[in-house]
């Protein structure tokens, strides 16, 4: 085994250094002799003659123009084909790519079919006196029809790459599609549209085939650069030859400031973040403002989801289900990204979306604030621009100062000068949430905030979170799947299952006598439903009967549910005898290791699933399988029946 540095990550394989290497021969030679025929002591005298001036002049100008019409409509249309959702989408794209794969001088055709004298188009023009075909503006044209596709292409796998997750960050925390779009999703892709912008231009700037046969060759009109060298290829080669190194080294000039270092310019704004000053402590700005009770109610139908749920200010419910119940559903809801087919949701008198009446709040306006998994810090602004968003994009007075006790009080203000790329986990979490808490929102949706943090950095966010959010004193709404989440922030907890609500109430009460498997699950117990069939027993499914302790008194045949430790039950290879006990045969199916006992799961015949902690030597004693068929037993005095509760939903807790 030999030692691998890390500097091997990334290493070409030695066999495509040939091919490589093959592949910029191919361009570098037929470049290095024009270069070598060319008659250097000559060349001023070729390059600056009237008809060379004039033919440069002309196709900078119109390249630059062209360029300038493709940024106007290629963004645009780059923006539909990577993000709407519409029919036809692959025929549209098709056609807005087909000049790439066609031959320049049928592109010309096309563009005098259209807008020649007698063209579609251009027969209507010619009617109101506006001449398109063997002009400048047809120069202009000819360049844009074969250039912009470079343009879209690059543009649109940029913002396919980048992906919505930062526009929909943006949209919650207050601004408006078109801030979105300039703020946000442009600076993201940056790279590709000045790397597309850089490839439509260095098009439009060899552009000949459609030009010749569209626009013509008229001199100071419409005789671009590369027509003056086709002409001058027949009665002056070295003429043609020294233009044609002109072209090239434009070309390659203009390329080879675009593709240079990409970090230099991460680099200048990681300095002049640096170098920026913390704004004054204003004692008299607050982010917390008044709020009001959150209520929804509603459903969206593709998705099997009706949901209700009142969350009152400074309250945080959990939200928790297994993977699928509609959690993230729901924050789509109440954030605005998803539409409800049926449903009303207000916070305090205002009404964000109610289907009966056909008023929708867009997501930027409703002041309801989603902060996700992942921290999705703008990597284009630092720390402090990070925190100034949601201010600025509302247009709040005192931005920076909002941005300045908003990192306060979620315990970054330290990292404030610093460049957003540069933080931890931990500390990317901390500026999100500062992020959310400057935006004052009404609503709060935390989205699995600590599920990308290690074991070493989520406490400490955790502890930020809840002192944040109750100083902030709005609604919140928390997904989670960890106990330490609900335990350590929640008031409430709303139990979702296939997109509904199946049990809430306060923690307490869910996680000592949950109702719901999952529920039970995160609070590590057995749960059993039933019908009470005596003061002590409960009949389930498959005719299996528990026996326990009733804890309040109800009627028999009313339904209710069974609550037992994993720790209470026993497991024995044989039927055992004794006392008066819950006694069920069951098949093992799994073993987890639960850092010092051993998670055993079983199933019994057409009954429900139990759960069993043992130590290892237990487990090992008794020979336990995957498929080993157990007797497990509890004691009655170890079992909680509850009576179940029927419909609703608990209200919220007092403001």
């Amino acid at each position: 085994m030999y030692p691998v540095s890390d500097s091997s990550a990334g290493r070409v394989p030695g066999w495509a250094i040939i091919p490589a290497a093959l592949g910029a021969l191919l361009v570098l030679i037929p470049v290095v002799s024009m270069a070598a025929r060319v008659d250097w002591l000559e060349l001023p005298a070729l390059l600056t003659s009237e008809s060379s001036v004039t033919a440069l002049l002309l196709s900078l100008r119109t390249a630059l123009a062209s360029t300038a019409v493709c940024l106007v409509l290629g963004v645009p249309l780059a923006l539909v084909l990577a993000r709407a959702q519409i029919r036809g989408m692959r025929w549209l794209r098709a056609l807005v790519l087909l000049p790439l794969v066609l031959p320049p001088v049928v592109g010309g055709l096309a563009l005098l079919a259209a807008f020649g004298r007698t063209g579609l188009v251009g027969q209507h023009l010619e009617a109101g006196g506006l001449r398109i075909a063997f002009t400048t503006v047809a120069v202009v044209l000819a360049q844009v029809f074969v250039s912009m596709p470079f343009l879209v292409v690059g543009l649109e796998g940029a913002l396919r790459s980048v992906g919505t997750e930062y526009e929909k960050v943006a949209t919650t925390h207050g601004a408006s599609p078109t801030r979105t779009l300039l703020w946000v999703t442009l600076p993201l892709v940056a790279p590709g549209l000045v790397s597309g912008t850089v490839l439509a231009f260095a098009r439009a700037l060899g552009e000949f085939g459609a030009t010749l046969t569209f626009a013509g060759s008229l001199q100071g009109t419409t005789r671009t650069l590369p027509l003056e060298i086709y002409l001058q290829r027949e009665v002056d080669p070295d003429q043609a030859l020294a233009l044609s190194l002109l072209l090239i080294v434009v070309a390659l000039i203009v390329v080879a400031l675009v593709h240079g270092d990409p970090g230099a310019s991460r680099d200048r704004r990681q300095r002049r973040a640096r170098r920026r000053t913390t704004p004054a402590a204003d004692d008299t700005v607050e982010f917390a403002t008044a709020s009001d009770v959150l209520r929804w109610r509603g459903s969206l139908e593709d998705r099997g989801h009706a949901t209700e749920i009142v969350v009152a200010p400074g309250e945080t419910v959990a939200v928790i289900g297994a993977n699928g119940a509609g959690k993230s559903t729901l924050l789509g809801l109440l954030a605005g990204l998803l539409q409800p087919d049926e449903g009303r949701l207000t916070i305090g008198e205002d009404v964000l979306a109610d289907t009966e009446t056909s008023k929708v709040v867009p997501p930027h306006r409703r002041r309801v604030v989603l902060l996700g998994q992942r921290p999705l810090l703008f990597p284009h602004l630092d720390v402090r621009g990070n925190a100034e968003f949601g201010p600025r994009a509302r247009k709040q007075d005192r931005p920076a100062a909002i941005a300045q006790r908003a990192l306060e009080a979620a315990g970054a203000d330290q990292w404030a000068s610093g460049p957003s790329t540069a933080l931890s986990g931990g500390q990317a979490s901390r500026v999100a949430l500062a992020r959310a808490l400057a935006c004052r929102p009404r609503a709060l949706l935390l989205d699995e905030p600590f599920a990308a943090l290690d074991v070493a950095s989520a406490p400490s966010a955790r502890a930020a979170v809840s002192t944040a959010v109750r100083r902030a004193h709005c609604p919140t709404v928390l997904v989670t799947h960890d106990l330490l989440d609900v335990l350590a922030l929640a008031d409430r907890i709303v139990v979702l299952e296939a997109g509904r609500v199946v049990e809430a109430g306060s923690v307490a009460e869910v996680l000592t006598a949950p109702r719901s498997s999952f529920a039970a699950e995160l609070a590590g117990v057995n749960v059993m439903h039933g019908i009470l069939q005596s003061e002590g027993s409960l009949s389930v499914q498959g005719g299996v009967v528990v026996s326990g302790q009733h804890k309040a008194a109800a009627p028999v045949g009313t339904a209710a549910f069974a609550v037992f430790s994993p720790g209470s039950v026993a497991i024995f290879l044989e039927p055992p005898h004794g006392s008066p006990r819950n006694v069920w045969p069951a098949t093992v199916t799994s073993l987890t290791d639960q850092g010092g006992t051993i998670r055993v799961r079983m199933t019994m015949q057409d009954g429900p699933g139990l759960r069993a902690d043992l130590t290892a030597a237990a487990v090992a004693e008794l020979g336990l399988r995957s498929g080993t068929a157990v007797w497990a037993v509890v004691k009655a005095t170890e079992v909680a029946l509850h009576q179940a509760k029927t419909g609703g939903i608990s209200p919220p807790r007092s403001p």
